[in-house]
């Protein structure tokens, strides 16, 4: 299969410098930015927004959308290591480093923006998501980092992913809410843990456990721990009105910054260099970034009073 991969992908480096030959300062401008929406600081911005002000079923199923399509566009990406296009005679617009197969910016943007259509159930959010999703993964085209394959099957995976998502949300949610806490939180930390060990060495630079499992194994345990914390005392409730959602915004962001940045400057002023605790600390600082979205920051809505 990765030979026929590898076949599709080099037959279409031609279209992809043709492709190329369109560029102009503000096209490569848009393309930039519809590539930005793809990426980690935007969804830092959209998710909670999500659930703290819209919906918290939007914003819970949305995240483990996005969490689960991005960790198997990890595994595929190091399972197959295939090459990005080449340069030359393709020029690189955006600086990438892992492998190319499949593209996870439109991977996510399926799972994320094809989700919550799913969820809104308008027409009008329908052509919406439809062209975030398309110029999201044509954006990677045109810089030069992804082949027409990678981002065809970006979109299958990510699809894939939101609806099995949904459907286990349909599914499973009557029956997790009569759990106890114990119970939710012991298979949400093994879960986690398969999420790390389970995902393939990084190849070029020999690491294992992978960062980007561990981020995102953290980083769901911390999400789901929040929310049971909330659904099982806090009872959290996105009604208010914008002048109280925009505080929560404001407050939610600092909370969120200052896990997430806040581990990060003690890891390195702490100058750690053995490989197993930094991915360690790792986990931990995206579990309590997880935490503070679904738990904590809604914690202190309550006691600030910036909900009904």
């Amino acid at each position: 299969m990765i030979d026929w991969i590898w076949t599709i992908d080099q037959a279409s480096v031609p279209f992809l410098v043709w492709l190329q030959g369109f560029q102009n300062d503000g096209l490569t401008a848009a393309m930039r930015f519809f590539s930005y929406l793809g990426t980690e600081y935007f969804y830092l911005l959209l998710l909670p927004f999500l659930y703290w002000t819209i919906s918290k079923r939007w914003g819970i199923l949305v995240t483990f959308s996005l969490v689960f399509s991005t960790y198997l566009m990890g595994v595929f990406k190091w399972t197959f290591n295939l090459p990005r296009p080449p340069s030359p005679p393709v020029e690189k617009l955006w600086h990438e480093t892992s492998p190319s197969f499949f593209s996870g910016h439109a991977a996510t943007a399926m799972a994320v923006w094809g989700a919550l259509a799913t969820l809104i159930r308008r027409t009008w959010f329908w052509a919406l998501a439809a062209a975030l999703i398309f110029f999201i993964g044509f954006s990677r085209l045109y810089l030069g980092v992804h082949y027409p394959a990678d981002v065809i099957a970006g979109w299958l995976a990510g699809g894939l992913v939101a609806w099995a998502v949904l459907t286990g949300d349909a599914r499973l949610a009557p029956k997790l809410q009569a759990w106890p806490s114990l119970k939710i939180l012991l298979i949400a930390f093994f879960v986690s843990l398969l999420m790390v060990f389970l995902h393939p060495r990084l190849i070029q630079e020999n690491q294992w456990p992978a960062p980007n499992a561990v981020q995102l194994g953290g980083l769901m345990f911390g999400i789901v721990a929040g929310l049971v914390w909330d659904v099982k005392s806090l009872h959290f409730q996105v009604q208010g009105s914008w002048g109280q959602k925009a505080l929560r915004m404001l407050l939610g962001l600092v909370v969120i910054l200052f896990f997430y940045l806040g581990p990060k400057l003690i890891i390195d002023a702490m100058n750690v260099t053995s490989y197993p605790v930094v991915q360690s600390m790792r986990f931990v600082r995206y579990t309590l970034v997880g935490f503070a979205v679904s738990g904590l920051a809604p914690w202190l809505f309550q006691r600030l009073r910036l909900t009904v």
